[in-house]
Parts: C-alpha cells; sequence; structure tokens
C-alpha cells in the first residue's frame, strides 16, 4: 500500500473524534478563552441582526428551517475547527496556502489561521456572506483574504493559487448549490499544488435522513425532485423564500468518477460504522417508513401536482433501495451510497 494511502487508512479510524484533534491544535496555540467568548459573542449577535432578530433571542428555539439556517451560521467556526483537526492526519502542517471555495460565513478561514496557515483566502458569489465573514474575521482578528466569485470560475481560482498553487482547499455544501458542479471541480483542481489536498462534502441526497427532511428546507422528499420541480414545491411550502438555491444532486459515484477523471485521488472519510448486514436492514426499514408515510398523505400546502410527483419520488426511490440492499449479501459501494448522511471526501492531486 502507499504511503498516501496507509496515511489516509490511519486518519479514517481518528476522523470520529475531531474534537480530541482539535483539543491538541488548541493547546498548542494557547487560544485565549476569554477572546474566544468575546468573539463569539460578537458573531451570534451579527447573526442575530443578519436575521433581523430581536437581541438576545435564542437561536436554538426558532421554528424551521430559520432555526437550521441560524445554527448553521453560530457554528461556522466549530465546524471549521473540527475540518482542520481532521485534516491534522492528513498533511495539514504550519505555513502552509489555504483556500475555502464558497467560504459563507468564513468559520474556516478562522480555523485555518489558528491551526497555523501562512495565507487563508475565501470566495464566495453572495456579497451578504462575504459582509458576514469580513465580520468574523474582524471578530476573531484573523487577516483573511475575501474575494467574490464563483467556485466554477477556474481563472479566479488559478489567479488566487499563483505562484505555486493551494496547499489546502476545502469546499463544503457547495457542489449542490452550483449550475455546473463539474467546472467547479475543475477549477478546484486547477488551484491545488502538488501534493496539496481537498476536503469537499457534500449532502447525500438519497440518505433516509434528507429524504425525510433536507438539509435546506426541511420538506419531506424534496431532494429526489428535479431543481424545475423542487422550487416550486420549496416555495409553496415556504411562501416568503425569495428562492430556491439548490442545483442538481449526484451520487457518490459520480462525483469520484469526476474527481478521478481529473487525475484526483479520492477516500470516503467517514464510512458508516457497523456491519453491512445492520447497516441495510436499517435503511430498508427507514426505506418502507417512508414510503408508508407518503402513501398516508402529503402537506397539504402542496399544490396536487406537486403533491403527487414528490409522492411518486419517494416511492420510487424507497423500491430502488429496497432492490438494492434487501438481498443476502448488499454491496459495501451501495451502502456507501444510502447510509452517509453527508459525503466527506479526501482529494488528492498526486504530486
Amino acid at each position: 500500500m502507499s504511503s498516501v494511502g496507509q496515511l489516509v487508512r490511519r486518519a479514517i479510524r481518528v476522523l470520529r473524534s475531531p474534537r480530541r484533534l482539535w483539543a491538541r491544535l488548541k493547546r498548542a496555540r494557547a487560544v485565549d478563552a476569554k477572546a474566544e467568548a468575546a468573539a463569539q459573542r460578537t458573531w451570534e449577535d451579527a447573526v442575530r441582526r443578519r436575521m433581523e432578530l430581536p437581541a438576545g433571542t435564542r437561536l436554538d428555539e426558532l421554528g424551521e428551517p430559520q432555526r437550521t439556517w441560524a445554527l448553521y451560521a453560530r457554528s461556522t467556526v466549530e465546524r471549521g475547527r473540527g475540518v482542520i483537526a481532521a485534516l491534522a492526519a492528513h498533511g495539514w502542517r504550519p505555513g502552509l496556502r489555504f483556500l475555502d471555495a464558497g467560504c459563507a460565513y468564513g468559520g474556516y478561514l478562522v480555523a485555518a489561521a489558528e491551526g497555523g496557515a501562512a495565507e487563508v483566502v475565501g470566495i464566495d458569489i453572495d456579497d451578504e456572506l462575504l459582509g458576514m465573514a469580513k465580520k468574523l474575521l474582524e471578530a476573531y482578528r484573523v487577516p483573511g483574504r475575501l474575494e467574490r466569485g464563483s467556485v466554477e470560475d477556474r481563472e479566479l481560482l488559478r489567479r488566487l493559487s499563483q505562484p505555486a498553487g493551494f496547499d489546502v482547499v476545502t469546499c463544503t455544501d457547495v457542489l449542490e448549490h452550483v449550475a455546473d458542479p463539474q467546472a467547479a471541480m475543475e477549477a478546484l483542481a486547477g488551484c491545488l499544488a502538488p501534493g496539496g489536498r481537498a476536503y469537499v462534502a457534500v449532502p447525500n441526497f438519497r440518505c433516509p435522513a434528507w429524504v425525510r427532511s433536507d438539509p435546506h428546507y426541511q420538506i419531506l422528499g424534496i431532494t429526489l425532485l428535479p431543481p424545475e420541480q423542487a422550487e416550486p414545491a420549496a416555495l409553496a411550502i415556504h411562501p416568503w423564500l425569495i428562492h430556491y438555491g439548490v442545483g442538481d444532486y449526484h451520487t457518490l459515484q459520480w462525483y469520484r468518477r469526476q474527481l478521478g477523471g481529473l487525475g484526483l485521488e479520492t477516500w470516503l472519510l467517514n464510512p458508516p460504522a457497523g456491519s453491512i448486514a445492520a447497516t441495510a436492514g436499517r435503511l430498508c426499514q427507514e426505506a418502507r417508513e417512508l414510503r408508508a408515510e407518503v402513501a398516508r398523505g402529503m402537506d397539504p400546502r402542496l399544490p396536487a401536482d406537486l403533491a403527487g410527483a414528490l409522492r411518486d419520488a419517494v416511492t420510487a426511490w424507497a423500491d430502488e433501495l429496497l432492490a438494492n440492499l434487501a438481498g443476502e449479501r448488499p454491496d459495501s459501494a451501495m451502502i456507501d451510497e444510502y447510509a452517509v448522511q453527508t459525503w466527506e471526501m479526501l482529494v488528492v492531486k498526486p504530486g
């Protein structure tokens, strides 16, 4: 086995304890607890102002989907620290160049700087999110660089990566939002330095948990619809939405095939725990329950045609899952396709 392969196998065994890894980084960096608490308070206030909430509003008591959005924003630094801690077992080292492609609130930039990165760069296409990221960097006193642009823009990423490429790139919860995920992956491959690593995370649209309640709008079955049907369904249930911001979902095999075609090596960092048989049995039971649930009725806010489309999509998904996993010897690769809520991939550009 190659040295990279051995490193990945060791790292996968410890990836389930990112807090322990981050604790080591924190001890080494001697993070000041009072400064941390002050920065977090400043950031939570900024999140409340963005969401037009009264001062002191408890974010965890909001209704959905606002609660999910608020907690996602509040946890941006913590999530970034978890990823940087995991990457400590995959070649992370002080002094490297770091890019967060689709940086949103900027938490990964803070975490990378705390982890010793010499340069941290974030890009995002949303001006409001870049403004929030600027406030976060100021709260944590991180001298990061923010650029407006799309992760699909190969020229932008090439320019930012000069002269020698980025050593580490993260791209989390982004590829399902872009118009051309293939172009985005090509841009990411082009900006990586030889031997560089990318951490790519994408929600699994066929995982029963996300079929039951999707990660963006908490709507049953919407991950299984094409965008032209998903958007009016989301607007019917949440009429206050300005727009539906999700594009096409793809399978894990599709992502790995596209990345492999770009000359990149990939590993799934978070394969499902437990035996294949037990996991397959759990997935089959969840599929049967969801199929029965939609047969009983759909959300009454949905027009009849969209309710029918969602019911048919969930039924077809359940039938397909059962066909793939209900046998005596379910395939482990097929388990990965259904069991993992969000695929976390380590992507390596050969040196």
